[in-house]
């Protein structure tokens, strides 16, 4: 019993003390990805071209690059959100949005 307490007041402490230390891979819990929501979209370049992956943003991505000239690298993503690919933004004319399927119930 004693024991018990001991490893909850720890616990605690570590909790109010406000170090960043991660409680959830101490209980076996994963913890959340650190990559914003992944966006399912089509995009449609300026050669005509169309593409369907997910992206990250809209726009230019955070973790993106633009280049001296006004060119811009981007990153595709699968649906687990490893990067498949990557595109130029500025030959990206419009971007829409493509609703995830949801699987309805009999």
């Amino acid at each position: 019993m004693r024991l018990r307490i001991l490893c909850f007041l720890l616990l605690s402490f570590l909790l109010l003390s406000g170090c960043n230390y991660n409680i959830s891979e101490l209980l076996g819990v994963p913890a959340k990805s650190s990559q914003g929501e992944l966006i399912k979209a089509k995009i449609y370049f300026t050669d005509n071209q169309t593409l369907e992956a997910y992206i990250k943003d809209l726009g230019i991505q955070q973790d993106g690059k633009v280049y001296v000239g006004g060119s811009s690298l981007n990153y595709l993503y699968d649906a687990r959100g490893n990067i498949v690919g990557s595109y130029n933004y500025q030959r990206v004319l419009y971007i829409k949005i493509v609703p995830e399927a949801t699987k309805e119930s009999p």
